[in-house]
């Protein structure tokens, strides 16, 4: 590996871990985490759950560079005054200037599969990200004790958009975050 993309990968990886999510700054968690620590944690929900019918090491992939290009260009929540189209063009961008830094191309294929969300990898990583959200919810209103009440809120928010992405990979999953929002 060239010493310039030695350099790259540390500066891609110190940004990512420095990346606070937005959302949780939104709703005033103090000390929230960071988009490092999100990805590692959905990746670790992917080697738990992973379906066997589904490819594990795709869907590892997957969880690992799902937020990768908000080094660049910022976490985006579903409430930001951005077009799905915009986001998606600058993260795109984001990705194609990773992966030529980095000397990986194969990020650009991994990102257009998740984002197109057409094989049942996707849709898994998809639902198990949004997911996240919800026990991380769990774990700021338990354990940290956030100033309001973030489950309800992410748990129906999460419930609904599962049932949009109409997985039955992610059946069981839903049936976990419908208890914990009751």
């Amino acid at each position: 590996m060239e010493k310039q993309c030695v350099e790259n990968l540390i500066n891609v990886l110190g940004k990512f871990k420095d990346l606070k999510r937005s959302g949780w700054i939104k709703k005033s968690v103090s000390n929230p985490e960071s988009d490092a620590e999100h990805s590692f944690s959905l990746a670790f929900l992917v080697l738990i759950l992973c379906p066997e019918n589904l490819d594990k090491l795709r869907c590892l992939e997957l969880a690992l560079i799902h937020d990768l290009a908000e080094i660049y260009v910022g976490d985006y929540t579903p409430f930001d005054d951005i077009s799905p189209v915009d986001k998606h063009n600058k993260e795109l961008e984001a990705i194609n200037c990773l992966a030529e830094n980095l000397s990986y191309p194969k990020l650009i294929d991994l990102f257009n599969e998740y984002e197109e969300l057409k094989t049942k990898e996707s849709l898994f990583v998809k639902g198990l990200d949004k997911i996240d959200n919800v026990f991380t919810a769990v774990y700021y209103d338990e354990y940290k004790r956030s100033e309001c009440k973030l489950t309800p809120e992410f748990g129906n928010y999460v419930l609904k958009y599962l049932q949009e992405l109409n997985s039955s990979d992610l059946d069981d999953i839903k049936t976990i975050v419908q208890c914990i929002v009751k």
